[in-house]
């Protein structure tokens, strides 16, 4: 009776780990996929509204020294 209760408990962690392992490797698979993507989308973003802002502002300090 042990025996089978040892081989029963044994396999369900087996089976139980490999879904663990497969919940990380997809969280892994969709934070690559989605949340890499549209984090470099929002710095490209930040960087361009950075970049025009200090192009205006010298266009203004040229304007302001003729």
């Amino acid at each position: 009776m042990l025996e089978t209760l040892t081989i029963v408990y044994v396999s369900a962690v087996t089976v139980l780990f490999f879904f663990w392992v497969y919940g990380i490797y997809a969280f892994f698979r969709d934070c690559r996929r989605t949340y890499v993507p549209k984090s470099r989308q929002i710095l490209r973003g930040w960087r361009s509204i950075r970049t025009e802002a200090d192009e205006q502002e010298l266009d203004e300090r040229e304007k302001q020294l003729l």
